[in-house]
């Protein structure tokens, strides 16, 4: 790819984020998109800023950012956030990119994090397919155990003994 096409920025995997501005003086866009929260620290290279956290912006995602949770993550100076625009993105896609640069980066403020309600909402319907596919497989498997103790039909019996044929005209 050639570096002119694209623009400045700080990149983490293949995603272009904006250039870092302090925390303190940034708004949430009007768009949808990742943000990720930096600290400066010289051991990071190229640029001087190690992720404490990447998180999602726009339409069913929660609310403002609250700065004063990366605080005790900050060793020494100020915070900064980086955001990657994703105007046309559904929130399963950002959520996505998201999870793929937290597992990448292993941020840390997203260390423990508990789960989000777009991936608790994910497992609970995974599990209830299991537990529908469960069912029906054991109540098929029940059903054909019952079979096995209903009695077997019985095959028509010739009569025993002499029968007389009837005669016609009685």
């Amino acid at each position: 790819m050639n570096s002119y096409l694209v623009g400045a920025g700080i990149r983490f995997n293949d995603c272009v984020f904006s250039d870092p501005v302090p925390l303190t003086s940034w708004t949430v866009p009007k768009f949808a998109g990742l943000f990720a929260v930096l600290a400066g620290d010289t051991h990071w290279a190229p640029r001087p800023f190690q992720p404490l956290y990447f998180g999602e912006f726009g339409n069913n995602t929660r609310g403002p950012l609250a700065p004063d949770s990366f605080r005790a993550a900050a060793t020494a100076g100020p915070l900064f956030i980086s955001v990657l625009p994703m105007p046309f993105s559904s929130s399963a896609q950002r959520c996505d990119i998201r999870n793929q640069l937290v597992w990448a980066y292993n941020p840390v403020c997203q260390g423990n994090e508990p789960h989000t309600q777009d991936t608790l909402a994910r497992k609970l319907e995974e599990i209830e397919k299991k537990h529908e596919e469960q069912t029906t497989q054991f109540r098929l498997l029940l059903a054909n155990f019952n079979r096995m103790f209903e009695p077997l039909p019985e095959p028509p019996r010739r009569p025993i003994g002499f029968l007389p044929q009837a005669a016609d005209g009685a």
